[in-house]
């Protein structure tokens, strides 16, 4: 993906998360925190697909983000996934591992 269709796919996740926490008690903890995000790699689809999984055998939210096919990608393509809000060392357990993007 190019920059900028990677921003957009990260942005969607972003979205996603925020919108189906809303009323959540993590919901308002990250909203007054500032909203805090950060962006993580991984190598390839199967590795997305492992950190997915992990996610939600923890009980944490996830988002699974597939493109739509309009652009650089085959329709369905997993591209990114949004992990929470939740407390941090929750996320940790499952994220700390991948390297910031």
């Amino acid at each position: 993906m190019g920059r900028g269709k990677l921003a957009a796919q990260v942005a969607h996740a972003a979205v996603v998360a925020a919108l189906s926490a809303q009323g959540c008690p993590d919901f308002g903890i990250w909203l007054a925190e500032g909203q805090p995000k950060v962006v993580l790699g991984v190598t390839d689809g199967e590795q997305l697909g492992a950190v997915a999984a992990a996610a939600d055998a923890a009980s944490l939210r996830v988002h699974v983000i597939r493109d739509a096919g309009r652009t650089q990608l085959a329709p369905g393509t997993p591209t990114c996934c949004a992990i929470g809000p939740a407390q941090n060392a929750r996320i940790d357990a499952v994220t700390g591992g991948l390297s910031l993007l």
